[in-house]
């Protein structure tokens, strides 16, 4: 199950001004009263957006796919280009297992908001091939680039 999230404003008195959705209310019903529980507290963030990632997905990497195609005949794939884009530009965290080669993840693009996926991910990725000679069109509308 995932992690149920909720949105709050701080007022004035430092007190929290939300209503809980009923996701949580009933999840709150299903561990039951009398339970102490965990609650974060984190800054929000608007999450990136379906238009972005269908921008980045849409035109982006497809644009990049057919230069590499016809400049060099050679396939690469939106999954590749987007997994050598993540370690490139959003970095990485190194597993280090003795006697073994080290293990290396990605960070995910998921977890950037909407400012960060366009600033260090589409942005990052047009400017690199546009200093290669290619150009990939911008959006039609800004909330489809952040």
């Amino acid at each position: 199950m995932s992690k149920p999230q909720i949105a709050a404003d701080i007022t004035d008195q430092f007190t929290l001004d939300f209503v809980i959705p009923r996701m949580l209310e009933n999840l709150l019903r299903e561990i039951g009263a009398g339970v102490r529980v965990n609650i974060d507290i984190k800054k929000w963030r608007k999450p990136n957006t379906k238009p972005q990632r269908g921008y980045l997905w849409g035109v982006v990497y497809p644009t990049i796919v057919r230069y590499i195609k016809d400049c060099v005949g050679q396939d690469f794939t939106a999954e590749q280009l987007h997994e050598q884009a993540k370690k490139q530009y959003l970095g990485y965290e190194v597993c280090q297992i003795p006697g073994m080669e080290d293990l290396v993840k990605p960070r995910s693009s998921m977890d950037l908001d909407s400012e960060e996926f366009f600033r260090d991910l589409v942005e990052h990725v047009c400017r690199e091939w546009a200093e290669k000679g290619l150009y990939i069109p911008l959006p039609k509308k800004k909330e489809d680039c952040g």
